[in-house]
């Protein structure tokens, strides 16, 4: 078999899960001395790709794409041409639009295509055009291998988020504290995640939640919301009104951050899904999840498999996320004590189960095994 040799794929390196999660493989796989490299379109997040010493190559892909399109026609041959001079036997692709052309372009350098679903937003034909240029399916979570499963022959493999564990690990606060003007008695609820959509809603009902928490209940209460997005403006308008309602600064936004680890620090709780829910569990810190398809809860160590089985809300969900239920939910979390001991609780539920270093394994096995198939298909035909 022929030395593996992988092209990860994506759209864009902005912060979001998916990219992070890209990240995290690169630098296992590269650990591991099996070569990466990644085509991309800008982002924020390709400064910490250099970090890697991967080879970046960027690559502009239209938003979507046909055959007839001149530019999609122009990226296709320029990547065709970038897996030959590159060498590459395997392209893992991550995206729909980036997705369907790397496949196409895997097919004409005839080396084989892995596509990961990172979600179930997507609609059902443009998973289709992609699946169907594919040697090889990846699910993030069950509920995504279940809406995916209908759609590809072969059976599809659910690899989770692997989690840097020794860099998202608890540490201290107090320097953010002070930097950010949050008193060191106070309550803090973070809020970490894309400003856009239906985690956009969500965060407009958490601020209105905390202005009723700061009110009736926890007058030290303060919140940071951490993400950019199209709809943060009019939340900062409405939290702006709510501030004066209250008469206190004590809603804080940070825009974009590549590095959200101090932030977990700072929170008593962190309100958040999938990776974001993990990366702050990881940090000993007690989640609250909800996502893009309703509201979980409170995470602790027996309601643990139960959340991962829904990635946390985000995947799937049995209610959907409300004002009420957020207040309710943090009113008796930072009332009580239990805080503390659920975070340790829930980083060694993280550490057995979601670690970066164990979870590459699995990958690099199917990367493995779909290369040594598709060699004995071509020496057969």
């Amino acid at each position: 078999m022929k030395p593996i040799r992988v092209m990860m794929v994506l759209d864009t390196l902005d912060v979001s899960g998916t990219e992070t999660h890209v990240l995290s493989l690169v630098k296992e796989l590269q650990a591991r001395g099996i070569y990466t490299a990644v085509v991309t379109g800008d982002g924020s997040m390709i400064s910490r790709l250099r970090e890697t010493g991967c080879a970046i190559h960027n690559m502009d892909f239209p938003a979507t794409f046909t055959m007839k399109s001149g530019t999609g026609s122009i990226v296709l041959s320029n990547l065709v041409d970038l897996l030959q001079q590159e060498q590459i036997t395997l392209v893992h692709g991550h995206q729909i639009n980036s997705g369907h052309i790397s496949a196409k372009a895997a097919k004409i350098a005839n080396i084989p295509f892995i596509f990961t679903l990172h979600g179930t937003y997507f609609p059902e034909s443009d998973i289709k055009s992609v699946l169907q240029l594919t040697d090889a399916a990846i699910a993030v979570s069950d509920p995504v291998k279940k809406r995916l499963q209908p759609l590809f022959a072969k059976e599809i493999e659910v690899i989770a988020n692997g989690i840097d564990t020794a860099l998202f690990s608890p540490s201290p606060s107090m320097e953010l504290r002070k930097k950010m003007n949050i008193p060191l008695n106070a309550k803090v609820i973070v809020y970490c995640s894309r400003i856009t959509r239906h985690k956009g809603k969500i965060c407009m009902l958490l601020i209105k939640a905390c202005r009723e928490l700061k009110l009736k209940d926890i007058s030290n209460l303060h919140v940071i919301v951490v993400g950019n997005g199209r709809q943060l403006k009019d939340i900062k308008s409405m939290a702006a009104s709510i501030q004066t309602s209250c008469k206190e600064d004590f809603i804080h936004f940070t825009g974009e951050q590549k590095d959200v680890k101090d932030y977990y620090a700072v929170a008593d709780y962190v309100v958040g899904t999938g990776r974001v829910a993990l990366e702050a569990m990881a940090c000993e810190k007690p989640v609250i999840s909800c996502g893009n398809l309703g509201y979980f809860g409170e995470v602790n160590r027996n309601n643990f498999q139960q959340a991962w089985e829904c990635y946390f809300g985000d995947h799937a969900a049995e209610q959907t996320c409300t004002q009420a239920l957020l207040y309710r939910d943090l009113r008796n979390l930072l009332r009580s004590d239990i805080g503390l001991q659920t975070g340790r609780d829930l980083r060694k539920l993280v550490v057995n189960q979601f670690d970066s270093k164990k979870n590459i394994l699995p990958l690099i096995e199917l990367y493995t095994n779909t290369v040594q198939t598709f060699e004995q298909q071509q020496a057969i035909k």
